[in-house]
């Protein structure tokens, strides 16, 4: 399978482009914009929020616990009641279950790649695995098709989460990458306060000069001097968007107890803050989930507080603000975890039944789709896969999952292929 841990340094390095004054952003957000289609009239989402869970979460301890199975398959906790009648998800998960009704809860999701690294690569791009192409990641595909506002980048990571790149779509559509723990600002996303403007404005008429008489020998519109998209970077560095959707100090504490003080918790903050902005995707990855020994402890003491406290404040202020319904949320991993216990407290991977996490953008509020057998070993009803998913992802986003892209190599293939739009996910036409 393709390495993915390989990228230009100009994707970090693009932090640094103000030190610079800037004046390269154009090229990226003018790359951004090539080739975005028109937004069918069936779309209901503008935007994603993916909180990805690296390693693997035990969904069977989770969203989809087994209470009357053996000891060995229902574990250490307890379920609890929720917002939705009937359903019951994990005790230590208190703040998700006063939102469940606000949630779509999928109990049947499947495939056959129980391994890290293609199992990852399957979910984030929708495609099964394949050693002759590098398919896109989601969020990739959606920078590439939908025009980014406010001259914030479309499409940023925090973490590490893998198969985050472009794949064949090229460079130009990988992300924006941030470091999870950020622990401050990292410098050149603004002028700052002691900017010389007038070097500035200098600097920008130099550059203006040298696009113009490079366009007189060029015929290439990429490469085509300085345009929206020069202005679009220069206003970025004046106005400091990116910069103030970062800084979350001036967040109130109310707002910030909210979410959690760990580190997906402040992420999840700034995703919501990016989209707002302007971005389109934010993926804010989450390590430890492969919880092979001590599962239990792991889950009650860390894990499990903190994504109950970090999704349940997202899907919140994001609710409160009105902005829910154009803002899909997704939690989920590559996989889940086996039903039964191994002897060293943990569970191991298993990608014949798992669960995730869906809000907002369209999908169906309230609703649990599919569901597993007793012992949670297999999907009894409505099964579906990550090309399923995918597309009916992408759908919300107004992007039909069979449009055909191309690759480097002129090649020309769909978006998601074998991909189905779960028109049960979504909510009646008249809803939205």
């Amino acid at each position: 399978m393709p390495r993915h841990d390989r990228r230009e340094p100009a994707r970090r390095s693009f932090l640094k482009l103000g030190t610079a004054f800037g004046l390269s952003l154009s090229a990226v957000l003018r790359r951004q914009s090539a080739g975005a289609p028109t937004k069918p009239s069936r779309a209901t989402a503008q935007n994603m929020i993916l909180i990805w869970l690296g390693g693997g979460p035990a969904t069977i301890d989770m969203w989809d616990m087994k209470p009357s199975a053996s000891s060995m398959i229902r574990g250490e906790f307890q379920p609890i009641s929720t917002t939705l009648p009937g359903l019951q998800i994990c005790e230590h998960m208190p703040q998700l279950a006063k939102l469940m009704h606000k949630c779509t809860l999928i109990r049947s999701l499947k495939h056959a790649i129980p391994a890290h690294g293609p199992g990852s690569q399957y979910l984030i791009t929708g495609n099964l695995p394949s050693a002759a192409v590098e398919y896109p990641s989601l969020g990739s595909v959606t920078a590439k098709m939908l025009d980014s506002l406010g001259g914030v980048p479309s499409y940023v990571t925090f973490g590490d989460p893998p198969s985050r790149e472009a794949g064949y779509l090229g460079s130009a559509w990988n992300p924006f990458e941030l470091d999870a723990s950020l622990p401050q600002l990292p410098e050149g996303i603004s002028l700052g306060a002691d900017a010389d403007l007038t070097a500035f404005q200098k600097r920008v008429r130099l550059r203006d000069l040298f696009d113009r008489q490079f366009d007189s020998r060029n015929a290439d519109r990429v490469a085509s001097g300085i345009d929206a998209f020069q202005q679009q970077a220069v206003d970025v560095l004046r106005q400091d968007t990116v910069r103030k959707a970062l800084d979350i100090e001036t967040v109130p504490d109310e707002v910030k107890q909210r979410y959690g003080t760990s580190t997906v918790g402040t992420n999840a903050i700034r995703a919501r803050r990016l989209i707002e902005a302007g971005a389109r995707f934010v993926t804010v990855g989450v390590d430890g989930w492969d919880t092979h020994v001590n599962n239990f402890t792991q889950l009650r003491t860390n894990l499990l507080p903190q994504l109950d406290k970090a999704l349940a404040g997202l899907i919140f202020d994001l609710d409160r603000r009105g902005m829910l319904n154009e803002t899909v949320v997704c939690c989920c991993g590559e996989f889940g975890r086996t039903p039964q216990v191994n002897a060293s407290a943990g569970r191991d991977h298993w990608s014949s039944a798992m669960s995730l996490l869906l809000a907002g953008g369209g999908f169906r509020e309230g609703y649990v789709h599919g569901a597993t057998n007793p012992t949670g070993t297999e999907v009894s009803d409505s099964p579906l896969g990550p090309a399923d998913l995918a597309a009916t992802i992408l759908s919300r986003l107004g992007i039909d999952p069979a449009t055909h892209t191309q690759t480097s190599s002129g090649r020309t293939m769909p978006i998601v292929r074998n991909g189905r739009i779960v028109e049960d996910l979504l909510m009646p036409a008249h809803a939205t």
